[in-house]
């Protein structure tokens, strides 16, 4: 009597084949690609094999690094929340049908960004800052149907990269403009390029050079018709005007430091805000507070205005999925903090910046703008195999990010609260004269 057939060759068996290769037989040969896994493991030696293969990893011993990703504390109990089964399902939490709780949280995410930014209204949610900003666009265009995009000059190619590629199609005519020498926007340069065309001013705060600029709270003077776009920093409201207040039509940003680790860079949290007045407009979805039959309070999702539940020609995005749970996790941090948490964490981060500046500078490692910078400050200084003798992260070159030709032999160096002093004194010795 043989053995009986393994569940390969029933299946083999069943479609008349002789091998799995006759699976692929369609596939040319040269865009085959061959992978030796080795032999089949146990669940044991699986993860005794991930384990020496992670202990190669090193981390280093001084962390320095930001520019839109931030290692900062993140307490326990937002973790605690988020993992809770009501939270972690494997059931993507966008339809309709979702639960009241969901609803109900998602609801208080809106509440709490709105109250951030002083904004009229904040979806539920993006994908990430970029895409947000990307949505951004869009939208305005939607909104007046202009052409002309006011860009920062020293925007991360990145995000312009996604701009781009968002508006492929809409005949977009991006002009940058210019900052002056201590790395804040150019009113005069911003102002004789605002025109009848302009679609929408776009402005980050801090910029890309990690400046506080308070030149953009001088912009509603001069935006005329156009959209004011601004690309905020979350925990940097702890203590600077929220958008709402000087102007802005739309605020996006990265979410991720409000209680999203790093996670090797993602998953990520798009925060998007904007005034009431272009809700029909808006990308992504928003819950509203209702009554049911009952006459009971119910939370119900009021738009979504997405391909999927409305016509595709009246489909104000694409987008397919969002970040609910990181939406939450958002949620819980802020709750958790409070006003006067996340203000002190904003003062921490500003007094680390400013003591690294003062170190470094102190060593000969001058900062590039006699400005006030929040977590990312940039001085000049080009030493990448110093830094990667020392195991220091660090040390982000200006002309990776950005395609800016000024100040080419410029890096960043970041800090959070949790950038401890002696690390600070320790970079300065090893980088400095």
């Amino acid at each position: 009597m043989g053995y009986p057939m393994n569940e390969d060759s029933i299946m083999l068996k069943a479609l008349n084949l002789g091998d799995v290769n006759e699976l692929f037989s369609d596939i040319p040969s040269d865009l085959m690609v061959n992978l030796d896994l080795g032999k089949p493991l146990s669940e044991m030696e699986l993860i005794n094999k991930i384990n020496k293969i992670k202990s190669k990893n090193k981390k280093n011993k001084l962390f320095f690094l930001g520019n839109g990703i931030y290692d900062r504390f993140i307490p326990n109990l937002v973790n605690e929340i988020i993992s809770r089964n009501e939270f972690l399902t494997s059931y993507t939490p966008y339809q309709p049908e979702i639960s009241q709780g969901i609803l109900f949280s998602l609801f208080e995410y809106q509440s709490i960004i709105s109250d951030l930014t002083e904004m009229d209204v904040t979806n539920s949610s993006m994908y990430d800052g970029f895409t947000s900003l990307a949505e951004a666009v869009r939208m305005a265009y939607r909104i007046n149907g202009k052409n002309e995009i006011l860009i920062p000059e020293n925007i991360y190619k990145s995000k312009l990269s996604i701009i781009k590629n968002y508006s492929y199609g809409l005949n977009f005519k991006f002009i940058f403009y210019s900052f002056d020498e201590n790395g804040k926007i150019d009113l005069e340069d911003l102002k004789n390029k605002i025109n009848n065309n302009t679609c929408a001013i776009i402005v980050e705060e801090p910029n890309s050079y990690g400046i506080i600029d308070e030149n953009v709270f001088k912009l509603n003077e001069i935006k005329k018709s156009s959209i004011l776009i601004t690309y905020y920093d979350p925990v940097s409201l702890g203590i600077l005007k929220p958008p709402g207040e000087y102007g802005s039509d739309i605020a996006v940003a990265e979410g991720q430091q409000l209680g999203i680790g790093m996670n090797f860079g993602g998953p990520l949290l798009g925060l998007f805000s904007f005034k009431k007045e272009y809700v029909h407009k808006s990308p992504g979805r928003l819950i509203g507070l209702s009554n049911d039959l009952n006459g009971k309070k119910a939370f119900v999702m009021t738009l979504q205005a997405r391909e999927q539940h409305i016509r595709r020609a009246k489909a104000m995005s694409n987008i397919c999925s969002n970040q609910a749970l990181l939406g939450i996790a958002a949620l819980s941090y802020l709750s958790i903090l409070g006003p006067g948490g996340l203000r002190k964490i904003a003062l921490i981060t500003m007094n680390k910046s400013k003591r690294l500046k003062t170190e470094l500078n102190k060593r000969g490692i001058k900062s590039v703008f006699n400005s006030i910078n929040f977590s990312d400050n940039l001085f000049y200084f080009d030493n990448k195999e110093l830094l990667r003798k020392n195991n220091i992260s660090g040390g982000i070159k200006l002309s990776e990010l950005s395609d800016i030709n000024k100040y080419k032999a410029a890096s960043f160096f970041s800090v959070t609260e949790k950038t401890d002093d002696n690390d600070i004194i320790e970079l300065s010795e090893i980088i400095g004269d």
